[in-house]
């Protein structure tokens, strides 16, 4: 279709002049990041369409009739504003998002009503094609006179000129592809579709649309549109419509399209915003007890056993990562944290998963169950008609998630052979593809978290761990750290779980639609808001560094103890192992220890981080949850969880008859000062503990 193109006559200057005060008052600080990057990295300028609808609900409805007019009186807006750098803004891309629910519409319901003006079209980025070059604007020489004459380009096939300007015939025509007057454009085509738990009967439950421009590469700084197809979005632009051609006839038939102009990826609202948090953090952060208060609140109304501490602490790790090094012309070690966790079924599994995801600044969470293949999980090149007959290339999970989290449930219960994951998740982490002439390499840097169920979903205490998990030893070789839960019978311990599950609804229910106002058991010492900022703060500016001393720790740690491990299992004085200790632990142990200094924001590796560590990855490697000596699991005594850990204190505290201090409790119980610290800090908050005036210490209320 033919567009006319707005000129500096059709634009109103009272108009230009009120969008100048909008964008002055709005976007300044959008501006002068724009004019920082611009034109190099950055050429687009993103409007909500809701501060034009709050700022003149007459202008905003005049976008939505006359889009590129008004893009035109934006770009002409953009100029009046003071901008240091001195950056000449004056051919801004205006992405305009944010429309009202009446604009936008299933791609059904688009079919059906067929809008003119601007909207938005809702529903799953299904498919993407391959990134390729559009003709936007071509000069054709003609091979009869060889005079040149330029031609504007639209949807459809290449259009040469109808004469040419020198012999005034129809041609024949050559395009000149060199020429400094002939303009490519990056393209791409979409597909957005209605979810399939959504769809109906009806046919078409999909729009297809076209990308054009520096929006084929928004969304993923590497990858583009490409790297988020499965997300759901809303894709913002005007219906087009294009004539059936069958061998150079046209039909009566017109299929739409939408010609994009914008796009919003529903599982970016919920943007982290480092400095919003930063105050609440920090403190946090210098806290001794940081890396426990943020593991029990990944998951408040999980009753946490022995097995589950251990592997909340894992996650707390999992979720800062360390710093990837990779050296040019030198060793590659990666930063991100792999862990598997495998219990019987019943036992939490999905409930932290979705919990961790929350934590998480950028993360994908999927079940592997009905994969047929592994594809999914790294990239494939297909063939269909969608990109024109030709092959579409599609990033998998490991790729999308680039730099952030995968979580994948239900490991157990799928066909794929996971092991082609190894090279995705080691060394490089790349994933490389090369089929039908379609070759790509994606970067796959993500932490990596597995939960699944043993074989028959349920471990068998006649029979060794390592032979009921199902994995290749290959890939359990890449995970930092592996947490094992059987569900046992123990009567004291199943009270517990049950009490705090019951009690958990019950409060949430309360909370809900009762008349409770605070949480108790459900509160979380780290709100899901500013630990997910925390993680990206720590993520994106700490890089501790480990002190030569700490590695030689390690080292000396690991060949007295750890490595003793192995003998100590197949003599039956150690629990039972689900792989055997190797030098994977140290680095593993490393990563652990900047992991948790990470937590602190510091600099440097502290020694206490290094202790943590160590005794985390020993817990993890022995599958010893107790301790350091392994003990029969009917004969353990010490308080080991949280619940136990505060039911402890509360004994020693009521039976007391003076106060006690924090040292006084710690030795008492057995418990680290720095949990006992924690805990009656809450307890005070809600004077449930008291200071006396005279003596100090402290009472149970």
């Amino acid at each position: 279709m033919a567009t006319t193109h707005p000129t500096t006559t059709d634009l109103r200057h009272d108009v230009v002049e009120q969008l100048a005060e909008l964008l002055e008052r709005d976007y300044r600080a959008d501006l002068g990041e724009l004019a920082q990057r611009y034109p190099g990295d950055q050429q687009h300028l993103t409007i909500d369409w809701s501060d034009l609808y709050r700022y003149s609900p007459a202008i905003a409805d005049d976008y939505l009739q006359q889009p590129e007019l008004m893009d035109a009186h934006l770009q002409a807006a953009i100029p009046e504003i003071d901008l240091p750098f001195g950056v000449a803004l004056d051919d801004v891309e205006i992405r305009m998002v944010g429309l009202g629910d009446a604009e936008c519409y299933q791609p059904l319901d688009a079919l059906r009503e067929a809008p003119d003006g601007y909207l938005g079209i809702t529903g799953e980025l299904s498919k993407v094609s391959t990134p390729t070059r559009l003709l936007e604007y071509g000069v054709f020489e003609c091979l009869r006179c060889g005079v040149t004459t330029g031609k504007e380009q639209h949807v459809g096939g290449r259009e040469p000129p109808a004469e040419c300007q020198g012999c005034d015939r129809s041609g024949p025509f050559e395009l000149l592809d060199k020429h400094e007057n002939t303009v490519f454009e990056h393209y791409c085509k979409v597909r957005i579709e209605t979810p399939p738990d959504e769809t109906g009967d009806l046919q078409q439950e999909y729009m297809d649309g076209f990308v054009r421009g520096d929006l084929v590469w928004a969304g993923h700084d590497e990858y583009g549109l490409v790297a988020r197809s499965g997300e759901a979005v809303t894709a913002y632009g005007t219906l087009e419509y294009r004539a059936r051609g069958t061998k150079g006839e046209e039909s009566r038939q017109y299929d739409p399209y939408l010609d994009l102009q914008a796009i919003e990826f529903s599982g970016d609202q919920q943007e982290v915003d480092i400095e919003a948090y930063r105050d609440e953090f920090e403190a946090l952060a210098t806290r001794e007890d940081a890396v426990d208060v943020f593991a029990e609140s990944i998951a408040p109304e999980l009753y946490a056993t022995p097995e589950w501490d251990a592997a909340l602490e894992l996650l707390v790790a999992y979720l800062f990562g360390a710093p990837r090094i990779d050296i040019q012309d030198g060793p590659t070690y990666r930063g991100d944290i792999h862990a598997l966790i495998v219990s019987d079924y019943g036992m939490g599994k999905s409930m932290v998963n979705s919990a961790v995801a929350l934590f998480s600044p950028k993360c994908i969470k999927e079940s592997v169950t009905g994969m047929s293949s592994d594809v999914a999980l790294l990239a494939a090149a297909v063939e269909d008609d969608f990109g024109g007959g030709g092959w579409t290339l599609e990033p998998g999970i490991l790729v999308r998630a680039n730099g952030g989290h995968v979580i994948l449930d239900e490991i157990d219960k799928t066909d794929v052979n996971l092991e082609r994951m190894n090279n995705a998740l080691e060394g490089e982490q790349v994933v490389d593809i090369n089929k039908a002439g379609q070759s790509a390499t994606y970067k796959s840097r993500v932490g990596l978290l597995a939960t699944g169920n043993p074989q028959d979903s349920r471990f068998n205490r006649h029979e060794p761990i390592s032979e009921q998990l199902d994995i290749d030893q290959s890939l359990l070789s890449r995970f930092d750290g592996i947490v094992t839960m059987a569900d046992e019978p123990d009567t004291e311990q199943d009270a517990k779980v049950a009490e705090t599950q019951g009690e958990s609804y019950i409060e949430a229910f309360e909370y809900q639609f009762g008349d409770r106002e605070e949480l108790d058991t459900l509160e979380r010492t780290v709100d899901v808001d500013v630990g997910r900022n925390w993680v990206a703060c720590a993520r994106q500016e700490c890089h501790p560094i480990p002190q030569l001393e700490q590695v030689h720790r390690i080292r000396d740690w690991y060949s007295e103890e750890v490595r003793q491990l192995n003998e100590q299992f197949s003599s039956g004085e150690a629990a039972d192992m689900p792989a055997p200790a190797s030098a994977r632990v140290v680095p593993a142990t490393i990563r652990f220890a900047v992991a948790f200094a990470r937590v602190h924001l510091r600099d440097e590796v502290a020694d206490a981080d290094v202790e943590r560590a160590m005794q985390l990855s020993k817990t993890l490697v022995g599958q010893n949850f107790d301790g350091e000596q392994f003990v029969p699991q009917e004969s353990r005594r010490s308080p080991q969880t949280q619940q136990e850990r505060a039911e402890a204190l509360q004994s020693v505290l009521v039976e007391a008859d003076d106060a006690l201090t924090v040292e006084e409790l710690a030795e008492e119980t057995g418990i680290d000062e720095g949990k006992v610290e924690h805990r009656i800090e809450e307890w005070s908050r809600k004077g449930e503990v008291y200071e006396p005036q005279v003596g100090g210490g402290y009472r149970w209320s």
